[in-house]
């Protein structure tokens, strides 16, 4: 297994700026970025461009322990951003249950033959603030209201 897959410099100590694995998951939570697996911070901080480097170990077990750059404002917008938009993260994982629950509640209150897919997808980009598409609308209510599809408008 490689023991240095990004060719991080090694470092004596750890300087100021930088924070632990541990330091940098609070960071991120208090940011409102949740870490459920420390395991691939490594791979997170890479895929965000977060500056790593590796400080020496104090006694002979264990890995090299990792250190992190603190993100800047802007970074952590970009990672909020781009995990609200990916139903794989913890953040849009959440963010797919909100999804589900207002795309039946826009369903539900909708008057018959008035909404399509298309539309009842916009309504909750614009009020979630994220992405949304009517594939996904489809999927939901055909799951959990396929006794009442006739109420949608359908385009032909």
């Amino acid at each position: 297994m490689e023991k240095n897959p990004y060719n991080l410099k090694i470092l004596d100590e750890k300087p100021s700026g930088y924070l632990s694995a541990d330091e940098l998951v609070d960071f991120l939570k208090k940011h409102k970025i949740p870490m459920k697996r420390m395991d691939n911070l490594p791979r997170f901080a890479d895929n965000n461009n977060i500056e790593m480097k590796k400080i020496v170990r104090d006694g002979s077990g264990g890995s090299v322990p990792t250190i992190y750059k603190i993100p800047n404002s802007t970074q952590i917008s970009k990672i909020v951003e781009s995990m609200k938009n990916n139903n794989n993260s913890n953040l849009g994982k959440q963010l797919l249950k909100k999804k589900k629950e207002k795309i039946l509640e826009i369903f539900d209150k909708a008057e018959d033959r008035k909404e399509t897919r298309t539309s009842i997808a916009d309504k909750v980009a614009k009020s979630l603030g994220v992405n949304c598409n009517r594939k996904l609308v489809r999927a939901v209510l055909d799951a959990k209201r396929s006794s009442n599809l006739e109420k949608l408008k359908k385009i032909s």
